[in-house]
């Protein structure tokens, strides 16, 4: 995307948007309003721009949307499915709307849903199934006909703890064994640090923050949490004392940058203060603490235009 604008009446629900999608598996979130689901439609070549343009694969979606959609699933985060069919036949028909001829399109169907654990719910009719066994089923009728990118609304919307897990766990297999480009959209930020390696924050049909999670999140960095029970701000007096850099975060001490001296220097004061390490790790900031920063970051420059 380059440049991206798509307005409803006179509001801009997409506003200069720049944005491209690595392989892997990238995550868009944002809070509500923001214009996630515009995004993906122009994706798709589903909305008429006002501006900018997207290429997908090489492809401008507005003009040749046919071929962008044989190189892309979609897997809705409203109910798509036609009543009175199976899963089986549910998938069959994306089969075959994709361009495989019948008999192929339903072995296909078979070997997605085999492959989404969906069992022999498949042979029921798509309104009975489960709320976990029809996102297996739309999320095969995405997959049926091999896609390149792979693009999820909601995906864990209504799963449980276990399909929770097994639908992240397909997604991170896509990616890294089958060579998928995997976008993301959810509230979920956990699952976004669980499997993304990368992210997008959309505020206002605006991109605030774009990156690795990594970065984002501060996992490249040399910093460590101490958390531990005792006087945890004599262990900070002395560390400074050592020359370790060391400041109170909450319940923890973070320290920056952790190298093999400042360790031995951790060991040694805590053992001094009397401060019993209970976890030492790598410092990251939860995603949700580093979306939240954003958005208040967004509030108060809102504040400062709107003030007179």
């Amino acid at each position: 995307m380059a440049g991206v604008v798509k307005r409803y009446g006179g509001r801009a629900v997409l506003d200069d948007v720049t944005l491209d999608v690595p392989m892997g598996i990238t995550g868009l979130v944002g809070p509500n309003g923001a214009g996630k689901s515009t995004l993906v439609r122009a994706m798709l070549g589903l909305v008429r721009l006002a501006a900018g343009g997207v290429q997908v694969f090489g492809i401008d979606p507005a003009r040749a949307p046919r071929r962008v959609r044989r190189l892309v699933g979609v897997v809705p985060e409203d109910d798509c499915s036609v009543p009175g069919l199976s899963g089986v036949e549910m998938v069959q028909y994306a089969a075959r709307l994709s361009g495989l001829p019948g008999s192929e399109a339903l072995r296909r169907a078979h070997e997605v849903l085999d492959w989404c654990d969906a069992g022999q719910e498949r042979y029921r009719p798509v309104e009975t199934l489960s709320v976990g066994t029809r996102q297996k089923v739309a999320f095969a009728a995405a997959m049926v006909h091999d896609p390149r990118l792979v693009i999820l609304d909601e995906p864990t919307n209504g799963l449980d703890p276990l399909e929770r897990r097994a639908m992240l766990g397909r997604l991170v297999t896509l990616a890294r064994d089958h060579g998928k480009t995997v976008f993301v959209s959810t509230h979920v930020l956990r699952d976004v640090q669980s499997i993304c390696d990368r992210v997008v924050l959309l505020v206002r049909g605006r991109v605030r923050l774009a990156g690795s999670v990594r970065e984002l999140t501060g996992a490249d960095s040399r910093a460590l949490r101490l958390e531990g029970d005792g006087p945890l701000d004599a262990l900070v007096a002395a560390l400074a004392r050592a020359g370790v850099p060391a400041r109170r975060v909450d319940a923890a001490i973070v320290l920056e940058p952790a190298d093999e001296t400042a360790l031995r220097a951790v060991w040694r004061s805590a053992h001094e203060c009397g401060v019993a390490v209970r976890s030492l790790e790598p410092a990251t900031r939860p995603l949700e603490e580093v979306f939240l920063a954003e958005l208040e970051q967004e509030a108060a420059r809102e504040a400062c235009h709107a003030a007179p």
